[in-house]
């Protein structure tokens, strides 16, 4: 009987003027935001990757600081 009642409001909103504009948006909405998690995603690691690398390069010391040391 649920089953039944929830089809029929479902079919019911889907026929009408509002229920299609709901549906046409939900699914772009989804769409459009993908893409920008997706994007947001790259950038993000992008960032990460030029932080690991800032970090392994102060790490290490340099040739000049090796050059100046007294032996």
């Amino acid at each position: 009987m649920i089953k039944q009642t929830v089809g029929a409001v479902g079919t019911a909103l889907m026929l009408t003027p509002f229920g299609m504009p709901l549906v046409a948006h939900g699914v772009a909405g989804l769409l459009v935001g993908t893409v920008g998690l997706n994007l947001l995603n790259g950038v993000i690691n992008d960032v990460k990757g030029a932080g690991d690398l800032l970090q392994k390069e102060m790490i290490k010391p340099s040739d000049r600081q090796q050059d100046e040391a007294p032996e």
